[in-house]
């Protein structure tokens, strides 16, 4: 009886991560640029980042924050979805007409879906 009631407990709370992440996104993941990046107009030095996810009614923000420095970056994100989880994590760049390069998009290894910023 008790291994049912923990089963079911863990049903329960497994269908309400499902409603509160119907995008099949992590929540926070971590990210190494190589060089200086530009995100969403803020310049952001190479190093080590915390990314994590807010909701500001229905829109998407990804807010990208430096481990062990003071970096910070808030950028708007749109969620394209994949037909599978993601089996590699990568991001995509441009560059700009200063000839800095331009964080345009990532996916997360594990995710259901795309993160595509506003510029």
């Amino acid at each position: 009886m008790f291994v049912v009631l923990i089963g079911l407990v863990l049903v329960l709370l497994g269908s309400m991560a499902a409603k509160d992440n119907p995008m099949g996104i992590a929540t926070k993941q971590t990210l190494n640029f190589t060089q200086p990046t530009v995100v969403a107009g803020t310049l952001l030095p190479a190093g080590d980042y915390n990314v994590t996810h807010e909701m500001q009614g229905q829109t998407h923000i990804m807010i990208f924050k430096q481990k062990g420095g003071t970096a910070e970056a808030k950028a708007k994100c749109t969620l394209t979805p994949l037909a599978s989880k993601a089996t590699v994590s990568e991001q995509r760049f441009t560059e700009n007409a200063k000839n800095q390069r331009v964080l345009v998009q990532m996916t997360f290894y594990g995710d259901k879906a795309i993160h595509v910023l506003e510029p």
